[in-house]
């Protein structure tokens, strides 16, 4: 069977159709696999709404993969379409949504931060050895949250999840603000001993482009990313140089960055002092993530809708 899913987040708008395996409830093949980057929650602290120019990118990015979609005969009315923490905390995300829905005809769902973190771990287990690992933990840096999530694999079981209010957005608008280091020393007050682990397996646009960079990749190879392994040190090396390197930079190295160029160095700050916190020793790099989750499920269960 057929199911497609998008993801509306602070940072991005992800799109995914794939060929369902009803036995065995895993993705035989994908057909679309695409990524926008929208700055949705940009200055969202600041203003508590979304700007018109991020509207503008992301009704941009959904009128292109109406398009796609279309182009393989997929219906939009089944088409899963989640919207995660800047959608939670903007107050015109309803009237914005209810426009994506007269003018383009996707069903925007707003998720909990609950439903975000299982779905998110239904994506990622979805390509982990259950013989190998049973238990892990796994860090979703967002463009407005990070989400920290603690599973078992087989039988799947959410053991505790942990929404941080922070993300590469959020960070960078901090940096420029003055207030990133006031901001991280209230934010990581917090109790995080629960999901101290040995490896830290890291989703989503922040992680795996820094992966990709890390590799010296001039263009994204998906395929090379995911499953990377790197030491946690290695990284904090990285890291270090990243932030020292300006945007200009940044995109004459690595292109394939666009319009994420300005926030991946305060990702890799959260992610070095999340990984110190939880006292990791390795990476392992997941391109799998919510919209993989939810493809997978083929719906959300209304216990996680936000509305």
């Amino acid at each position: 069977m057929r199911r497609a899913s998008i993801d509306i987040g602070s940072n991005s708008v992800l799109l995914l159709a794939a060929e369902i395996d009803p036995m065995t409830k895993t993705i035989v093949q994908e057909y679309l696999n695409e990524s926008f980057i929208t700055s949705l929650g940009k200055d969202l602290d600041k203003t508590k709404c979304f700007h018109s120019e991020s509207m503008n990118s992301t009704l941009e990015a959904l009128s292109t993969y109406k398009k796609l979609l279309e182009k393989i005969n997929f219906p939009i009315k089944d088409v899963i379409v989640t919207a995660t923490e800047a959608s939670r905390v903007a107050e015109n995300a309803k009237s914005f949504y209810e426009k994506v829905k007269a003018d383009i005809g996707f069903e925007v769902q707003v998720i909990s931060s609950e439903g975000e973190a299982h779905y998110t771990a239904l994506g990622v287990i979805s390509s982990i050895d259950a013989n190998k690992d049973n238990h892990i933990v796994v860090m979703d840096i967002g463009g407005a949250s990070t989400e920290l999530i603690k599973i078992q694999i087989r039988p799947f079981k959410i053991i505790e999840s942990i929404s941080l209010p922070l993300g590469s957005v959020r960070a960078s608008d901090w940096l420029n603000q003055g207030v990133l280091e006031e901001k991280f020393n209230e934010i990581f007050k917090i109790n995080l001993s629960s999901y101290e682990t040995s490896t830290l397996i890291c989703v989503a646009g922040s992680m795996t482009a820094m992966a990709s960079m890390y590799l010296g990749q001039k263009v994204y190879d998906d395929q090379k990313v995911d499953g990377l392994e790197l030491s946690f040190l290695s990284f904090i090396d990285f890291a270090s140089d990243l932030q020292k390197t300006n945007v200009q930079n940044l995109l004459m190295l690595f292109p394939f960055l666009g319009k994420r160029a300005p926030m991946v160095g305060c990702g890799s700050k959260i992610a070095v002092e999340i990984g110190k916190l939880l006292k990791i020793n390795k990476i392992k790099i997941s391109t799998r993530g919510l919209r993989y989750g939810t493809v997978l499920a083929g719906g959300i269960d209304e216990r996680y809708s936000n509305r």
